[in-house]
């Protein structure tokens, strides 16, 4: 009788003990309150180098980078989200903007994220953030728009959906508008990011994942461009272009030389097209664009491809008196459209092949997956080396096909 009792205390002492470990909780748990919700970051070359000769001084025997970085952190204060208005807060709420931006500085993101904890009193949290701005002096440094991603890549508050955007200019500028439309910044600019399905002369987003395959695979790219205006608004335009072998930004391109690069990637979703009819405009708002490659491989140093694109929409404006139920006037507007379309195209190619010579319009992805034993032996070539990009030929053939001349056939009566 003994030994069952004690064996019932054993057995009571071993079950206390299992649902004290059950019930222990979250032991790593942090009030929401305590969390310091970063948002947006911005990523620029230091202003001045008195930051790092204070370091330098302070501890002259520790390691030091080859590159300081200033990193801006936005962070959101969520007492004042309440208030009206944009960016700045009424008086009559809580009072001052609803953000707040700090800047600090070091030769790697994880010391610069240090250091903020002791400065901010809520530590930098990643979970909900929604911009990375890296400024193109930065990005035209060899190495170093890949090694400012390193640090969010390995992040595991990091969401890989983040848009990665370069600025002209300084990044911290594009951070420090305060918009009418919204109470936060990033916010704001994240929400612009999202417009590519209206225009085609922005990228669609580019995110942080999606940066890290192109890494990865050692191919060349495009990313969006902010342009930070000041004041109360920043644009979305552009194209920042990377190439792969420096792993660097090498130049941009311009909204209509985008637009024509969206429609080359067939990442097109709608955009304008303004064409001259005689003697008037017609504005062509694409709502569709199919894209299919052809190639010829047959010589693997002069590799010929075929861009077809078949695209359709409806007029949108006319500056011309014209009656779109009649046959040849439709045929005369699609011939207008597609020359407009292809001039567009053709700028971008002659951008990417002679001036920047690099593929960030995916012929040597397409290469890979198509024609693997092709490309393999050309690929250290392609864009780098002996360049067969940019002696390789691209033809164009587009149709355009008016489905709708909006809600009316003619504006006037003839």
């Amino acid at each position: 009788m003994a030994g069952i009792k004690s064996l019932l205390r054993v057995l009571t002492v071993l079950v206390l003990a299992g649902l004290t470990l059950m019930t222990t909780g979250c032991w790593d748990r942090v009030e929401i309150d305590e969390r310091g919700f970063v948002i947006g970051i911005a990523v620029d070359l230091p202003r001045n180098p008195k930051a790092e000769k204070r370091s330098a001084k302070e501890a002259p025997n520790k390691p030091k980078g080859k590159q300081r970085y200033a990193v801006t952190y936005q962070y959101v204060l969520p007492g004042r989200l309440g208030s009206s208005g944009g960016g700045r807060a009424s008086s009559s709420s809580s009072g001052g903007e609803a953000f707040l931006n700090a800047t600090s500085e070091g030769d790697t993101l994880y010391d610069i994220d240090k250091q903020e904890t002791t400065r901010i009193s809520r530590s930098p949290y990643y979970e909900h953030m929604k911009i990375i701005i890296v400024s193109d002096e930065l990005s035209k440094r060899p190495g170093e728009f890949s090694n400012v991603l390193d640090f969010f890549l390995r992040t595991p508050e990091m969401r890989r959906s983040a848009k990665v955007l370069v600025s002209s200019g300084e990044a911290r500028a594009a951070l420090e508008i305060h918009p009418e439309t919204e109470k936060l910044t990033a916010i704001y600019i994240n929400s612009i990011t999202e417009n590519s399905k209206k225009t085609g002369r922005m990228l669609p987003a580019t995110k942080l994942g999606d940066i890290h395959e192109y890494l990865l695979s050692n191919r060349s790219f495009a990313v969006q461009r902010v342009v930070g205006t000041g004041g109360k608004e920043a644009k979305v335009v552009g194209a920042s272009i990377f190439h792969s072998k420096s792993n660097r930004m090498i130049g941009f391109l311009g909204p209509e030389e985008t637009e024509g690069l969206n429609l080359l990637t067939g990442k097109f979703h709608s955009g304008m097209v303004k064409a001259q009819v005689d003697d008037g405009l017609v504005v062509f708002e694409a709502s569709t664009a199919k894209r299919k490659i052809i190639a010829d491989v047959s010589d693997p140093h002069h590799i010929r491809f075929t861009i077809q694109l078949q695209v359709e929409g409806t007029i949108g404006e006319t500056f011309k008196q014209m009656d779109f139920q009649k046959k040849e006037t439709l045929q005369k507007t699609e011939k207008a459209v597609v020359q407009e379309i292809e001039r567009m195209e053709k700028e971008a190619i002659a951008k990417l092949q002679k001036r920047f010579k690099t593929d960030a319009i995916g012929l040597g992805a397409y290469l890979e997956e198509n024609y693997y034993k092709v490309w393999k032996p050309i690929q250290s070539n392609w864009d780098s080396g002996d360049n067969l990009f940019a002696s390789s030929e691209i033809a164009l053939q587009t149709s355009v096909k008016i489905r709708r001349a909006g809600t009316i056939n003619r504006s006037t009566r003839s």
